[in-house]
């Protein structure tokens, strides 16, 4: 086989091994979409009936609404993964509305080169549309040269269908298309400039499924808040960026046995399902909320005083009161509240959670259902000891 064969045969062989190999990830849960599959496997047919054709009408028939249909997925399987509107009328519409030229200039007035034309504006369209959609969604390196590489494929289609149907000669005959210098060039951009499209979303879709595993590894399954590990993550970072002091705030439901042993451990873990939907609905910009296992969550509040978080607790106390109902039963349920200010992030973290779950079990052996607060332990205990030295 000399290398021009080669050159033919290889987007087959190469774009029918990208669909099996996105259909695996699909199947993994590793790709956002099916659609990456159905693009490839497409685009390599497409390739296939220039590589063995069957009869010149059928065969730009056949590849014109194949190549418009892989444009289609493609469009839709970059936007599911970018999180855009898919604008699915639109783009159906504008899929739809290529047929009418496609046959009329393969059956009625037979124009090889109206038909090519026709294909690559269609095609840039619809990648065009996708591109607009996913700009300024990238979450990272490769979702940005995911983005690079649909934009360069868009221009690849819009500079080709204009150079051979304006610059370029370009036979009007559908038999000439095997042999013409528009196929030659559509494989040789297809193996340099267009294979970028491809590797680039395997980067990105395994950059995705290591971030989601990053997330799931920090996250309670059960709230969806930010577990230990989360929690202390998310104080690292903020930790390098500066914000060191602020407040820690522990919660914990009381009297949460007795919940689950007279209601059930399914009322349990809505109780503290509830509990957790209360804390982020209340939650403001300045917070980490985490769950630390059980009945117990955290909460640290950024760049607020000890008194800030008193407050804040005080209100989050008194809303359970309000609506202190869970969805399976209609039981209502109380929280005690500890706090701590602390004045370094970095060193007076674990400080802070220990002064702060003293001032918990303060509120526990109060009668519970009250916010206790670290300096004010520690002013009671300072009265206490004065009261002593005089007593002596």
């Amino acid at each position: 086989m000399d290398d021009q064969g080669l050159l033919l045969y290889l987007p087959t062989m190469v774009f029918i091994g990208l669909a099996l190999f996105f259909l695996l990830l699909w199947r993994l849960g590793l790709a956002s979409s099916w659609q990456w599959s159905a693009g490839f496997v497409q685009t390599g047919i497409g390739f296939g009936l220039s590589t063995f054709p069957v009869e010149p009408q059928f065969d730009q028939l056949a590849s014109g609404i194949l190549f418009i249909g892989a444009a289609y997925c493609y469009g839709s399987a970059l936007m599911i993964h970018f999180g855009s509107d898919r604008l699915t009328a639109l783009r159906r519409g504008l899929a739809a509305f290529f047929l009418v030229p496609h046959v009329y200039y393969v059956f009625v007035d037979p124009n090889l080169k109206l038909v090519l034309f026709n294909i690559e504006m269609v095609f840039a369209s619809l990648f065009a549309i996708a591109v607009f959609m996913i700009l300024g969604r990238s979450r990272n390196s490769a979702d940005r040269v995911l983005v690079v590489a649909s934009a360069l494929a868009t221009v690849d289609s819009l500079v080709r269908g204009i150079v051979f149907t304006f610059v370029y000669p370009t036979s009007e005959e559908m038999s000439d298309f095997v042999e013409s210098a528009y196929n030659l060039s559509v494989h040789v951009t297809t193996l340099t400039i267009c294979l970028l499209f491809p590797f680039s979303a395997i980067s990105a879709l395994a950059l995705r499924a290591v971030d989601r595993h990053r997330q799931a590894a920090a996250r309670d399954p059960m709230t969806g808040l930010l577990n230990r590990r989360g929690f202390e993550a998310a104080i690292g970072e903020l930790a390098k960026s500066g914000r060191t002091s602020g407040s820690i705030v522990i919660v914990d439901i009381d009297h949460f046995k007795a919940i689950n042993d007279s209601l059930g451990h399914d009322a349990g873990d809505q109780v503290i399902v509830d509990m957790a939907a209360r804390l982020q609905d209340r939650a403001e910009q300045n917070m980490v909320v985490a769950r630390f296992g059980g009945e117990e969550f955290v909460i640290l509040l950024r760049q607020a005083s000890e008194a800030q978080a008193v407050n804040w607790a005080e209100m989050m106390r008194q809303s359970l009161k309000d609506a202190s109902v869970t969805r399976l039963h209609r039981a209502s349920f109380t929280a005690s509240f500890g706090v701590s200010g602390m004045s370094d992030l970095q060193r007076d973290l674990l400080p802070a959670i220990r002064r702060a779950d003293q001032a918990l079990y303060h509120a526990k052996r109060n009668g519970r259902d009250r916010v206790e607060c670290a300096s004010g332990l520690e002013a009671q205990s300072l009265t206490a000891n004065c009261l002593l030295v005089s007593l002596a």
